[in-house]
């Protein structure tokens, strides 16, 4: 392990007492090079208290050309960020720093401050799984207008802790990716109110290179999406927004949509468990850039009670709503429609049954786009999936057969496999060549075992993606 040459070291899922640790921290004084460390004991596998970490980190100083740190689950505390504070002077290329799952308290983030002072490369922070930031004593450290990645997950945010946090970006003009995240396992970490959050998007306004923002279970409503309709003309980079697990409703999708209007590089809008119904649905569809190609409002309000065009869209996740009776209807004449875009459709939980799902499957007749349809959890019986038979490989003639819905290559937890058997099908003449032969669309070897979606049809069959 003594090799001077090493650039990259992870440590995972690995058992560590203090003679394993003793021994590993030790071997990193010969590692000069060394660019990269990982260690994570996720799983209470680092039987080591915090003053035994604070007695093996100063090995680290030898370090001196890293550029990614990640010391997660292995109980640092006081101690061992004073330690830190000593060695991050000697790694002033250090862009990456993650610190998950240890015992942060605000001594800590003093000494984390104090010690990054010198880092002018770090560009990428993450405080996750942490319970608490300082609102007052990481300034120095944070304030780098170097930082173009910045992810703050499972921490305790009130106002003051909001306040210094937003007030930070402000002078991130590099950033390009922010990720706050106020969910935790049985329960929401942010204890902000809509108005709260509105007086803090105004800062992310300077982060005029930002592609990737992602604000979740903030409790962001129609102020807060009125604030943002404000700071996204100066986003025009942005790619990739993440507003899931807020109180989002049709009006603030009108004032998204407003906002995004110069966003020409917009990709892909997440709005899913807000609570928006049709008439957002149809907002965002006719107010968002045309360069948006995926759409997800998983857990939301939609019903399509009235007919609602999906053109538009290659990718569009819906699963999660409680579709109204005719509400595949929609969807089935979105999909019959020449000019429809859809690649990805998942509609999951969607209360579709097997009324509904004969209606999609006769959608998807002449469809050359579709190929994947996740139809998880919707109460389809065998005579339901028997619908997809003579859409996806109709016996009737060889031009029938021909004209069949290749496309398609998934539905869900399976993968459609479509075996066009000469004799299955009618001969015009002796000898003639079969329409399509022994087409696997899964792209599965033909000895892995298959199971009859629908009796009676010998060509068409799903496979078990998880076999």
């Amino acid at each position: 392990m003594k090799n001077n040459s090493r650039t990259h070291f992870v440590v995972v899922g690995c058992h560590l007492g203090v003679p394993e640790a003793t021994f590993l921290f030790n071997t990193f004084r010969d590692m000069n090079s060394l660019e990269e460390l990982c260690i994570d004991c996720q799983g209470n596998l680092a039987n080591l208290n915090d003053d035994e970490m604070a007695g093996c980190i100063p090995s680290l100083a030898a370090c001196t050309g890293m550029r990614s740190l990640e010391l997660n689950h292995l109980n640092l505390s006081t101690y061992s960020f004073a330690a830190l504070r000593g060695v991050f002077p000697r790694m002033a290329t250090l862009r990456e720093l993650v610190l998950r799952g240890n015992s942060l308290d605000d001594d800590c983030t003093r000494l984390l401050a104090q010690g990054l002072s010198d880092c002018n490369q770090i560009q990428w922070a993450t405080a996750a799984d942490t319970p608490w930031i300082d609102s007052l004593t990481l300034g120095p450290a944070m304030k780098s207008n170097n930082f173009t990645h910045f992810v703050v997950e499972g921490c305790y945010l009130g106002v003051p802790e909001a306040t210094f946090l937003f007030n930070t970006f402000v002078d991130m003009n590099s950033l390009e990716e922010l990720l706050i995240d106020g969910e935790e396992e049985g329960g929401v970490l942010a204890h902000l109110n809509d108005g709260d959050i509105a007086g803090y998007i105004p800062s992310l306004a300077a982060c005029t290179g930002m592609q990737s923002l992602k604000l979740s279970y903030l409790n962001l409503s129609t102020n807060s999406c009125a604030a943002l309709r404000g700071v996204f003309p100066q986003m025009t980079t942005l790619r990739e927004l993440v507003l899931s697990g807020n109180s989002l409703d049709d009006d603030c999708t009108r004032l998204l949509a407003q906002g995004l209007t110069d966003c020409k590089q917009m990709q892909s809008l997440d709005l899913s468990d807000n609570r928006i119904s049709d008439n957002g649905l149809e907002a965002l569809i006719q107010g968002l850039p045309a360069s948006v190609d995926a759409l997800h409002l998983t857990r939301n309000d939609i019903t399509l009670a009235r007919h609602v065009l999906l053109l538009r869209f290659e990718v569009l996740n819906i699963g999660g709503n409680r579709l109204c009776p005719g509400g595949t209807g929609g969807i089935a004449a979105s999909l019959a429609d020449p000019e429809c875009r859809l690649e990805l459709l998942i509609v999951n939980q969607c209360n579709i049954g097997d009324e509904g799902t004969a209606i999609l499957a006769d959608g998807l007749r002449n469809n050359q786009r579709l190929t994947r349809m996740s139809l998880g959890d919707n109460d389809i019986t065998e005579r339901g999936w028997n619908a997809f038979s003579s859409i996806l490989c109709d016996t009737a003639s060889i031009n029938a057969t021909y004209n069949s819905n290749h496309t398609l290559q998934d539905l869900g937890n399976y993968r459609i496999s479509l075996r066009c058997k000469i004799d299955a099908l009618p001969q015009q003449r002796q000898g003639q060549e079969p329409c399509c032969g022994d087409q696997d669309i899964a792209g599965l070897p033909s000895s892995q075992h298959e199971t009859p979606l629908w009796k009676g049809v010998g060509p068409v069959a799903i496979r078990d993606s998880m076999a």
